[in-house]
């Protein structure tokens, strides 16, 4: 039970920000001039997850919602407004880099997810682990049969991670396997109905 709850918080979807911009660092496709790539990692990292958590500590120290795990559907509104909030303002940031289109690709993607769960948690708790974990596997995928390789051996790792996290959920009994299923394909959908949107 332990593991499982180690799992889920190191696979919460308010680090993928941050991880996808490692991916893209380490892929090699974003070069800067010495120390940049650092500088836009730590700007990721704080508007997206370290920020947001603060906030969202906040939050739980003043009661505006019951505990961290967010186990009831009341206490995940707050939460997704302020990443919802914190991830537009990043895109915002990145957009007025052309090299990072592929990261605002993934930012405008994350951004529509979120406000799905936004509106979706009025009326079911869906499993946000699964959502974030569908639209950055999804991403990955796009990423990768767009003539970009390199992002193979990511794309399969990220399906790998995505599944022990699924699994972390369940043996929470966090969600069921209906929220959880539910979660990665809406995640997934999102990303690739945007592709070719934007492809047209």
């Amino acid at each position: 039970m332990k593991t499982a709850k180690i799992i889920s918080i190191l696979g919460h979807p308010i680090f993928h920000p941050t991880w996808m911009m490692i991916i893209l660092l380490l892929s090699g496709l974003t070069r800067f001039t010495p120390g940049n790539d650092w500088t836009f990692l730590g700007i990721t990292f704080a508007m997206t997850s370290l920020i947001p958590v603060l906030i969202i500590t906040m939050m739980k120290k003043w009661n505006v919602i019951k505990s961290f795990e967010m186990e009831d559907r009341d206490d995940r509104l707050g939460p997704l407004f302020i990443m919802i909030l914190f991830l537009f303002t990043t895109l915002k940031f990145f957009n007025k880099i052309q090299i990072f289109s592929i990261f605002s690709f993934y930012l405008t993607t994350a951004i529509v997810v979120t406000i799905l769960a936004f509106i979706i948690t009025f009326f079911w708790k869906i499993s946000l682990h699964s959502l974030g974990w569908g639209n950055l596997v999804a991403c990955l995928f796009v990423m990768t049969t767009a003539s970009m390789r390199m992002y193979l051996p990511y794309f399969v790792a990220s399906i790998i991670i995505a599944g022990i996290v699924a699994a972390a959920r369940l043996k929470l009994k966090s969600h069921s396997n209906a929220q959880i299923y539910t979660g990665f394909a809406m995640g997934f959908s999102v990303v690739i109905i945007m592709f070719f949107l934007f492809l047209l």
